[in-house]
């Protein structure tokens, strides 16, 4: 039967009769000498007690293992020579809340450090809020949030108004219920009642004074190893450190678990005879852990150093709740440094450099682990069917297996729903939600040799052909680690391709990659690689895991990963998007939302078949993390057209068909013959040497004052300099907005032939400028090394102070359009004074439009149409959004837009309502009566109104449409 939760006031009635029977006993059993249990205590009063409040103690609903809402540690010590595991973890989908130790009720809870102690442990151990230490007569929660340390005082810790005893079970009920009933801790009122949110994985208080712990274990051994093995490189000396203690803490682990005899481990160590256990603990567990020191010369000193440090006190670490989720956390962070030797053979950890260039390891919620293997992995797992024989599973980009972990814990509950608990009972063990003893039993763990492959999952076997250079140096193909995936992973899956493959590829961009990594790069860009994002210009290794997965799948393959969603509309995307397209199944795209604490990652999750599919892609815009988690967020489709190597509109169906309208209404396309020109500013390649800030206390009428970067004063002709604006925040139908900044201007800029229309720049000579520019000559001349640095300069004559490219300065003095690229809103301003601007790439600032003669746009229909909402929404969903709600508006963006009809009457009133709101936005400037300036604000809004209106029409749209794309 499945289990029935009481309501408050039936709970409160169990508990009622729980205190009348415990106060019948009390007397006895509360005896130091009594020989009541904690075993009695548990199945008498504190298992029926957690029942009433709400908990499946004794899972009545038969859900499997690792569903279950209370995990029990059944037969505990009685001694305590052990912190274990504790009786009870309350637990809510599959993810605990909380954990209760028991004692038996002559133990008084209010004069036991220990047991304080213990439970504070487990709480801190799982990165919890709280943790409960219970004897019936007693009940203590504890703040586990402090990190508990040897000497702590029963009270340290304890949540105020948290202590209860029998006698406050009823007259105290309802703050009882609000703390530990399921009906609170099941639901979100748990992070309000504890004041908890979950950590980032790896970030708690436990996770990073256990990090500091291996780092500092590491460290000792590492040394050691380094002394007592000479002929060991830097990288071969942290590989077996690293073996050495994944067996130590493996070993110390099923202690705890009491898979076996507690301080063990320590006993051995300190008789000198660590290798013996190893020895053993090898035939027992069969997992190749324990081979390492047949190999290696360990000093006795410093492996006891370590081994003593794994035991209370000196530890305050529960090992026995140690799941592997928990340890992947840590291990993210710990495998980004590497051993490093001197020549004296010391030994350092460094970070490793390639990882810091990246943004270092980022670690992946569990929400999100959860999120793809549900649409990956969870629709092949049939509740109450034996998991499908030939189901098989890949993490290319493993890193510390957080995937692996989490599909092995669905894999094993769907086993035993299915009635196969026998087989993988050890499984279980390993998991850490059950015993098991090891006196009887050999072989515990499987042979995992052929599951776990060590290797560059991107770099094939034709890495020698390919890369012959590199190739034929051990140490750099060593470093490259190319796998032979036909040997490697064929045996997995008999050649016929992996059911799901899962993961959190890295993302490292070419730039990193030719840094550090030049020898992959080498084999990545090689055609013979057969990667297609790697030809792109500036792609990111992540879109090669993708490639990767997709040729690694099944014919019915999954492939699920978390990626960065830039790949949609980048121009180094274009390949993946048409290799990816045909084949998405479904993308959540989070917009600016951020998935990773300290990173701007801009990320989405896809699902993809290995091959083309006729049914239009799932779309889920989840940029609300929080309503996209608790399921409120409306699917919506993408077209499969629509999926091609163009960049993909990612917007919901309802702005699809609006954008579609406006698509229908278009007369032409903005960057069309013809129409409109879109171009970049000046590119010196060093704007900090080039912009200049003007001190016009010491400027005089023909040179200008200004402090260089370096906080060097110079002194400059103004001759050489144009007004610019370089961190100007522009406004709405803004007009020659004041300059910001004075740009150094070496050029001429003359007519191609006398009476031609057609113009060229021609930098300044060394004569020129010793004639003309003595003092911008000094300037330069100063910075000469860092200008001849700037790559790509092509140097005329000496002329070390060109800008770094040249093609838009002959475009700069007529009128013009400047768009700021990175903006919440449009912002567009005319500029009728020749302002130099900085311009191109997506940080901008600025891009430049200007109509093409014979154009039927002027300058102010353009800075009206690009002002208009819809045209705005139909940007962002082209391009890209940055974290705040950024869009960039840039040249590859702009071009693609719609132009709608507008009648001769339509361009002669929009021009005439942006002339004035051009002459109002000047007014605004000098205006300082309150009243006069809100008048001539409010003009603006209607004048922009009726713009709107006009072109609202001319694009066919109605105020529902409106509606949607500004809602």
């Amino acid at each position: 039967m499945s289990f029935q939760r009481l309501t408050k006031d039936e709970a409160r009635a169990e508990v009622e009769r729980l205190v009348i029977a415990y106060r019948a006993q009390a007397p006895e059993i509360e005896k130091v000498t009594s020989a009541y249990t904690e075993t009695e205590g548990r199945g008498e009063f504190i298992d029926p007690f957690l029942s009433a409040l709400g908990w499946d103690v004794h899972n009545q609903s038969g859900v499997p293992q690792f569903e279950r809402e209370v995990v029990l540690e059944h037969g505990g010590d009685e001694a305590g020579n052990s912190i274990g595991r504790p009786d009870y973890r309350l637990r809510v989908k599959n993810r605990d809340r909380m954990p209760v130790e028991a004692k038996k009720p002559s133990v008084r809870l209010a004069a036991s450090p220990a047991s304080a102690l213990q439970a504070r442990s487990y709480g801190w151990s799982l990165s919890l809020p709280a943790a409960v230490l219970t004897n019936f007569a007693e009940l203590v929660i504890y703040d586990t949030k402090q990190t508990p340390q040897e000497g702590d005082g029963v009270d340290v810790a304890v949540i105020p108004g948290a202590r209860f005893t029998v006698d406050d079970y009823l007259t105290r009920f309802d703050e009882l219920w609000e703390r530990l009933s399921y009906a609170r801790i099941g639901g979100d009122a748990f992070y309000e009642t504890y004041e908890y949110s979950e950590p980032p994985r790896g970030t708690s208080p436990f996770d990073v004074t256990f990090l500091d712990a291996f780092r500092r274990w590491r460290l000792v051994l590492a040394a050691d190893v380094a002394t007592n093995n000479p002929e060991l490189g830097a990288r071969e000396v942290g590989r077996r450190t690293q073996r050495i203690l994944n067996a130590l803490l493996f070993l110390r682990v099923c202690e705890d678990r009491d898979i076996s005899r507690y301080e063990g481990l320590l006993k051995s160590s300190q008789a000198h005879t660590v290798i013996e256990a190893f020895r053993e603990a090898d035939g027992v567990f069969n997992a190749g852990l324990f081979t390492v020191l047949d190999q290696t010369v360990v000093g006795h000193d410093p492996l006891n150093r370590v081994i003593r440090e794994l035991y209370w006190p000196r530890t305050k670490f529960a090992f026995g709740v140690l799941n592997p989720d928990i340890l992947a956390a840590v291990y993210e962070q710990y495998l980004a440094e590497r051993v490093e030797l001197d020549g004296a053979r010391n030994v350092t950890l460094a970070e490793k450099p390639e990882l810091t260039h990246a943004g270092g390891v980022v670690p992946t919620p569990d929400f999100i682990v959860d999120a793809l293997l549900e649409g990956s992995l969870g629709a092949r797992l049939v509740p109450g069917q034996p998991v499908p024989a030939d189901l098989s599973l890949l993490d290319p980009a493993c890193g510390s297996g957080v995937f692996l972990v989490a599909a092995l814990a669905r894999l094993v509950a769907t086993a035993v729903a299915g009635g196969a608990a026998n087989s993988v009972s050890l499984l279980l063990a390993v998991l850490g939600d059950e015993s098991v003893d090891i006196r009887s039993t050999r072989d515990l763990l499987p042979d995992l040799s052929t599951n776990i492959v060590s290797g560059n999952a991107l770099v094939a076997e034709d890495f020698d052909q390919l890369v012959p250079a590199a190739a034929s140096v051990p140490e750099r193909r060593a470093a490259v680690a190319p796998l032979n995936l036909d040997t490697s992973l064929a045996p997995l899956v008999s050649g016929a391709g992996f059911s799901v493959i899962i993961g959190n590829p890295p993302y490292v961009r070419i730039q990193t990659l030719t840094e550090f990594l030049p020898d992959q790069l080498a084999y990545f860009q090689h055609p013979g690689s057969g990667f297609a994002s790697s030809q792109a210009f500036n792609f990111d290794i992540y879109m090669l895991f993708i490639e990767r997965a997709l040729r690694l799948a099944a014919a019915d393959g999954v492939v699920a990963m978390v990626v960065s969603h830039r790949f949609t509309n980048s121009l180094a995307g274009a390949p993946l998007r048409a290799t990816l397209g045909p084949r998405l199944l479904r993308m959540v795209h989070f917009g600016e939302a951020q998935l990773f604490p300290e990173r701007t990652t801009y990320p989405c999750l896809i699902f993809a078949a290995s091959g083309p599919q006729v049914e239009p892609a799932v779309l889920e815009l989840a940029s609300d993390l929080n309503a996209w988690r608790d399921g409120h967020v409306t699917p919506d489709s993408m077209e499969r057209e629509l999926l091609t190597g163009g960049p993909w509109p990612i917007a919901s169906a309802a702005r699809v068909a609006i954008f579609d309208k406006m698509n229908g209404s278009a007369v032409a396309r903005l960057g069309d013959p013809g129409w409109v020109t879109v171009f970049v500013g000046v590119q010196t390649s060093a704007d900090a040497l080039y912009f200049v800030q003007p001190d016009d206390t010491k400027s005089t009428p023909t040179n200008v004052a200004f402090t260089d970067k370096d906080g060097r004063e110079w002194m400059i002709e103004r001759a050489i300099l144009r007004p610019a604006i370089q961190d100007r925040r522009l406004t709405p139908y803004d007009i020659d907005p004041e300059p910001d900044a004075l740009a150094i201007f070496p050029y001429e800029i003359a007519e191609v032939a006398p009476g031609s229309s057609r113009k060229r720049a021609t930098v300044f000579t060394p004569a020129d400028m010793a004639a003309n520019y003595p003092l911008a000559l000094a300037y330069l001349s100063h910075h000469e090394t860092v200008l001849r640095g700037r790559g790509g300069l092509n140097v005329v004559g000496g002329a070390f102070w060109a800008y770094g490219r040249s093609q838009s300065l002959t475009k700069l003095d007529d009128p013009k359009l400047v768009v700021q690229v990175l903006s919440l809103t449009p912002r567009y301003a005319t500029d009728t004074k020749g302002l130099l601007v900085p311009g191109g790439g997506d940080g901008g600032p600025y891009y430049l439009l200007r109509p093409e003669p014979g154009c039927p746009l002027s300058l102010e229909v353009l800075a009206a149409l690009l002002s208009h909402p819809a045209v705005d929404a139909y940007v962002a969903s082209h391009g890209r959004a940055y974290r705040g709600s950024y869009i960039v508006h840039r040249k590859k963006f702009l071009v693609n837009l719609p132009v709608p009809a507008l009648s001769d009457a339509d361009i002669v009133a929009i021009e005439q309502s942006v002339a004035e709101v051009h002459t109002l936005t000047r007014r605004l400037r000098t205006e300082t009566d309150t009243a006069t300036t809100a008048t001539i604000q409010a003009r603006i809004a209607i004048l922009r109104q009726s713009i709107e209106v006009i072109i609202t029409a001319a694009f066919g749209l109605t105020t529902a449409d409106m509606a949607v794309l500004v809602g």
